[in-house]
């Protein structure tokens, strides 16, 4: 009989978004809720030598053997797709692509057979489903032209199976069914798609919709199931930039991020793309928005880099600058943002586009924490626990050496688990109307009063594996247990329930 343990760590918190990164969770928020140990600046842990430059959006961490063990797939501009052991960098798998790999993987059981694949495009103008245990290829599609963004996993027509969402500079944005690759619709954007999609509901209608930006300076809103345009929204030039997605001004419903060639960032109402507000930067925003509650004052900020040379903290509910750091170079890459160095606090990591440096921020005011020397023009960062130890890494690859690389704190602590940040548990001297019991393998939620709950299962890398309920519940009482298909080998997971606007964290151990 299988069993669980399940701990609360953390008492309450304010709410934060959920953490993405292009093949991880599907709104890319760039948030990671694991912390780290990383409290000066951190040690190489490994890293890979490939025959070219490492890919643009970053690595892709996961257990996609089943082995019970994390492995990092990135692809690079030698025309191959790598799997490396997590623990140690040591090659599992290649695969050879015949074209450069720019694209992040994404990673998912595309094709329900239980076992995890990947999924990346190639400038070979085609996009590859991969076997998550021999890097051989299920299924490729060809586009119409080279494949630049990363691709998306998830269900986006309601049918109980997954579809990988992706777009291409053939001015087309794609859904591919997971088990043959073959298009269930296409949709015609005016330009290029460079951009990644995310996948939310975020009109709140029950079903999700697909968005993403073009080089006709669209917003695009899709239909998940139809591909069928929503509404989209015409901004003042090209969008590169990724779209994130989240309640950022705690209007309990959400507002979808995005940078433009335009200088501004855009902050769009999720229903109807008419805009809440924007900002200016001094340049082209190509950068991709990371979006938390960094400073700790319950409200949302959006962070996001300018070819200004800046990096802006903005706030949520009004796009007023809190804070703007100079990197002295273009900053083109998306922004990570976690609590790294275990203390409670989130940090903000900067990859650089012209230099050899990646910067630890601090949350709170932008000021530097560490600095980190690799190799010429550091890439977009991902933030996991690949080595088990229950503490973050920070995953990225550089162009000039050609490396991925592997960053970890000096003395390899353990245990760290998610951010637990510790606050009142009152509301307007009112106390919380949400309680939450463990008992066994089950969560029990009372409500004293209808609220919005949503509760999500991630495994130990902070990626998700499935949201478990998401909707509204009338007061009473409610009964959870995680699924056993998504809880397979012995291990830890963490579960995040998020109700009547309160972030509970529930860190979970199978034996």
């Amino acid at each position: 009989m299988m069993m669980f343990v399940i701990l609360f760590i953390l008492s309450v918190s304010s709410t934060y978004g959920n953490w993405s990164k292009y093949g991880g969770t599907l709104e890319n928020t760039h948030f990671q809720r694991m912390k780290g140990a990383m409290s000066s600046t951190p040690d190489v842990k490994w890293s890979y030598v490939t025959g070219d430059n490492v890919e643009s959006f970053g690595p892709t961490v996961g257990d996609v053997d089943g082995d019970g063990n994390v492995e990092v797939v990135v692809g690079s501009t030698d025309d191959t797709v790598y799997c490396l052991n997590g623990s140690t960098g040591t090659l599992k798998w290649s695969y050879a692509t015949g074209d450069e790999v720019e694209s992040s993987p994404a990673i998912g059981d595309v094709d329900g057979d239980g076992k995890l694949e990947v999924v990346v495009g190639s400038l070979g103008n085609k996009v590859y489903c991969l076997n998550g245990s021999t890097g051989t290829p299920e299924w490729s599609y060809a586009t119409g032209n080279e494949v630049w963004a990363s691709p998306a996993v998830a269900d986006v027509d309601g049918d109980g199976k997954l579809e990988v969402v992706v777009g291409s500079l053939d001015n087309k944005v794609y859904c591919l069914d997971g088990s043959t690759g073959i298009p269930k619709w296409s949709y015609v954007t005016g330009n290029q798609v460079y951009s990644s999609p995310a996948i939310v509901d975020v009109d709140g209608d029950g079903s999700v919709e697909v968005l993403v930006g073009s080089l006709d300076t669209k917003v695009y809103c899709l239909n998940g199931l139809t591909g069928t345009p929503k509404w989209s929204y015409a901004i003042g030039s090209s969008v590169f930039s990724s779209p994130a997605v989240c309640d950022v001004d705690g209007d309990l419903s959400v507002e979808v991020l995005v940078g433009s060639l335009d200088t501004k960032v855009y902050c769009l109402n999720g229903s109807t793309g008419i805009p809440k507000w924007t900002y200016a930067t001094g340049s082209a925003v190509y950068s991709s928005p990371a979006i938390a509650d960094i400073d700790a004052d319950g409200s949302v900020e959006v962070v996001i880099g300018s070819w200004d040379n800046k990096v802006y903290c903005l706030n949520g509910s009004t796009g007023t600058p809190k804070w703007s750091y100079d990197a002295q170079s273009d900053v083109l890459r998306g922004i990570s943002i976690a609590d790294i160095d275990g203390d409670s606090k989130i940090e903000v990591l900067v990859p650089n586009n012209t230099t050899d440096s990646l910067v630890s921020l601090n949350g709170e005011d932008g000021s530097i924490l560490w600095g980190k020397v690799l190799d010429y023009d550091v890439h977009d960062i991902t933030i996991a626990d690949i080595d088990g130890d229950e503490c973050v890494e920070l995953v990225l690859g550089t162009y000039g050496e050609n490396k991925v690389w592997v960053l970890d704190d000096m003395a390899n602590a353990t245990g760290c688990g998610p951010l637990a940040v510790e606050e009142k548990s009152t509301v307007n001297n009112k106390q919380l109307p949400v309680t939450a019991k463990i008992i066994k393998d089950n969560i029990y939620l009372s409500l004293q009063n209808s609220a919005s709950v949503k509760l999500s299962l991630y495994d130990i890398t902070g990626r998700l594996l499935n949201v478990i309920f998401d909707g509204s519940l009338s007061s009473g009482s409610y009964t959870f247990t995680p699924p056993q298909a998504d809880i397979k080998r012995s291990g830890i997971y963490f579960a995040i329930l998020k109700a009547a606007n309160v972030t509970y964290p529930l860190k979970i151990i199978k034996f």
